[in-house]
């Protein structure tokens, strides 16, 4: 879903992910609505289990009604789940029901129905990514290389089609690349340029809802890029300094970074860019709207892009992907104790902000 890659090492999402959680209640963030909005922990067990192990890296579908995210724990779901790494779920919000995806490494990216994932597991020799019908269980490694070369950061359209991914490799005089993977005709291509550099490599792919727009970043420039798949052009997107890329919005005419002085966004269309200092962007809303962002303090607030108007979210960590349509949804993960009532299992749980 039109949102930059979440690959980090199990180890690495264990470290991250500290202490502290609590039951799906409802506690609402500070906020200036005349409603306040509602709060509740969504990484718990169909029967409101608190979960085992810490959890994180949370994305939220365009309506909310799927969340999808890494834990450790292994008490969510009703198979038995031995792997000492975090793993990949995804949360049916109406049913309850979480699905565990068997042998992922990392937090799953999924579309808009909540039907396909994509995750980094083992190849043959090294890590890959992969994409996986939830309703089948078919499961393709999007890559299709050997052990020669590994692939991640896999980030995945709307409907589940495309999978924009990294190619990454073996040898050193071969840069890594962005490329699309089309689950219908079972074809890749590569979208991102190769640098006259051999060093420099194509990283950090996002991916449009219909996936006809893919950002990129060339990570020996600092330059973001972004491709459109159905013309071929190729048009800049950063504002001339050291950018890092965000993501691109669902609709594909947004996007959102960050630089030394803060974070910003810029509207494909029009050109306009509008800078916000002291900030860290985190995600945008699907139609480039609202955007997350945080302060130093790990403060979350939700900015109406619009507007200018400000809501406060919580305290905790956000990905690409934690936005749901016009703002309504944010997903999060927090070590807080009181985010919800009758939080007791001192790990770091995800919860989903709802405005009313």
């Amino acid at each position: 879903m039109h949102r930059a890659a979440r690959v980090a090492s199990a180890a690495a999402l264990t470290t991250a992910l500290a202490v502290v959680a609590s039951p799906p209640a409802a506690r609402a963030a500070p906020s200036d609505d005349r409603r306040a909005p509602r709060v509740e922990r969504v990484s718990v067990a169909a029967d409101g289990a608190e979960a085992n192990g810490s959890s994180g890296a949370a994305t939220v579908t365009t309506n909310g009604g799927h969340i999808a995210f890494s834990s450790a724990a292994t008490n969510l779901t009703p198979d038995t789940h031995t792997r000492p790494q975090s793993s990949a779920h995804v949360r049916d919000q109406e049913s309850g029901k979480v699905t565990r995806v068997r042998d992922s490494l990392t937090a799953p990216d999924i579309s808009d129905d909540g039907r396909f994932a994509t995750y980094l597991d083992w190849g043959s020799h090294t890590t890959a990514s992969y994409v996986v019908d939830l309703s089948t269980g078919e499961k393709r490694r999007v890559d299709a290389k050997g052990f020669k070369e590994s692939s991640g950061e896999a980030v995945i359209s709307a409907d589940g089609r495309y999978v924009a991914y990294v190619l990454r490799p073996r040898h050193p005089a071969d840069p890594y690349r962005v490329e699309v993977y089309d689950w219908t005709t079972n074809t890749r291509e590569v979208v991102s340029d190769g640098p006259p550099d051999a060093a420099r490599d194509m990283v950090n792919p996002s991916i449009s809802a219909d996936g006809r727009q893919v950002a990129y970043e060339d990570a020996g420039t600092k330059q973001v890029w972004v491709r459109d798949r159905e013309t071929g052009s190729l048009q800049r997107v950063d504002d001339g300094t050291a950018a890092k890329l965000v993501e691109i919005s669902g609709d594909g005419r947004t996007v959102a970074l960050n630089s030394a002085d803060g974070a910003y966004v810029r509207d494909l269309r029009t050109g306009k860019v509008k800078h916000y200092s002291g900030t860290t962007a985190k995600a945008l809303a699907p139609e480039g709207t609202h955007l997350l962002h945080s302060d130093d303090a790990s403060t979350l607030r939700l900015r109406d892009l619009r507007t200018g108007r400000v809501r406060v979210v919580g305290t905790g960590s956000a990905v690409p992907g934690s936005v749901g349509a016009k703002g309504r949804t944010v997903v999060f993960s927090s070590a807080e104790t009181d985010v919800v009532p009758g939080d007791t299992n001192d790990l770091t749980d995800v919860f989903k902000w709802t405005r009313r």
